[in-house]
């Protein structure tokens, strides 16, 4: 005899999003992202604080605004990049059509760039109505991204993110049935990945960090807080919009105790903090076009905030974080470029 497996496996999860035309608008989703994370969904739920002769409650909970939450992880490919970027860095951004794409992403530091916003369904087997029980799926929407961080491993292994989704609402369904995984991503490699250092904006991407450098991460926090406005209960706890507050982008370095980075540190302590103008670049091996190869590249005007000391094997190492800032000679802070194969936003 048979016996059926017990349902609601792990390796049956997937995140599946769609990019939305309004805040609250849910769509189908068209494309399965290749990252693990559970999405917490809390309803408000909220005991009234009040003194009613128990020490146990006694009066019914009220429902409050929801927060929804899930922080995205895995290794990095270039094809769902432009989704994390529009996401998380500035929305509204196109592929440049070619036999490659190219997407270009220069945030603005004096005005305030808009969000793509995207509808995220997430679950297991039981998530998928031609399962039984069949609507267990965190049907989310509104979805951007509050911070994203990217990390290069010592060993060179593909780069991998941590990424901090926020959502303006969800319900509980099934998930869009029939999409798959793209099965051969290219993947974004810290072997394929160069640094460059120079003093000045127009010398960016000039100067290579050779034997320089162990490991990175680059880090975005956007710092958002959720809008909602009393418009009467036809919306109640709707999401009114996302307001942007201070942004801090840092670059932290693992390098070598070179002679160059040993000077390098030295300078934490001067008056004015020197500008360091860096670039990061990843070129892979593999072609998204005729004659252009997969690349991720960033770069922006950074400053030296910290320095501690690290070790990697039997060496000593330094841990340098850098903070980018608006530089009105480079003309902006952070700027990112994708070439790949996607042609539109899912």
């Amino acid at each position: 005899m048979t016996i059926a497996v017990t349902p609601g496996n792990t390796r049956f999860r997937k995140h599946q999003v769609g990019v939305q035309t309004t805040l609250n608008g849910v769509v189908a989703a068209t494309y399965v992202e290749p990252y693990r994370g559970a999405i917490t969904f809390d309803p408000g739920t909220t005991d009234p604080d009040v003194d009613v002769g128990s020490l146990d409650p006694v009066l019914a909970p009220y429902r409050g605004a929801p927060e929804i939450a899930c922080t995205k992880t895995g290794p990095l490919p270039f094809g769902p990049l432009p989704i994390r970027l529009n996401a998380g860095l500035k929305g509204g951004v196109a592929a440049v059509s070619a036999a490659a794409k190219t997407w270009t992403y220069q945030v603005a530091s004096l005005t305030a760039d808009v969000f793509d916003v995207f509808s995220d369904e997430w679950g297991d087997d039981t998530s998928d109505a031609a399962t039984t029980p069949n609507t267990d799926g965190i049907l989310t929407f509104g979805a951007v991204i509050n911070q994203l961080e990217e990390t290069m491993p010592e060993d060179l292994s593909p780069w991998t993110i941590s990424d901090q989704w926020i959502y303006s609402g969800a319900t509980f369904g099934n998930r869009t049935a029939g999409l798959v995984i793209d099965p051969s991503p290219v993947w974004v490699f810290g072997a394929d990945t160069k640094f460059f250092k120079d003093p000045t904006a127009g010398a960016i991407g000039s100067t290579a960090l050779t034997n320089t450098v162990h490991a990175a991460t680059i880090r975005v926090n956007n710092n958002l807080d959720k809008k909602r406005f009393a418009n009467g209960n036809s919306t109640r706890f709707s999401l009114g919009g996302y307001g942007r507050g201070p942004r801090q982008i840092e670059l932290v370095l693992t390098v070598a105790k070179t002679a160059a980075m040993i000077a390098e540190r030295a300078t934490l302590d001067d008056d004015p903090v020197p500008s360091r103008f860096f670039a990061v670049t990843t070129t892979s091996t593999v072609f998204a076009g005729l004659g252009a190869p997969y690349s991720y590249d960033r770069r922006g005007a950074f400053r030296l905030f910290t320095a501690e000391d690290g070790e990697q094997g039997s060496n000593s190492t330094m841990i340098l974080t850098y903070r980018a800032y608006y530089d009105a000679t480079l003309t902006y802070a952070y700027k990112a470029a994708v070439v790949n194969a996607l042609a539109t936003m899912p």
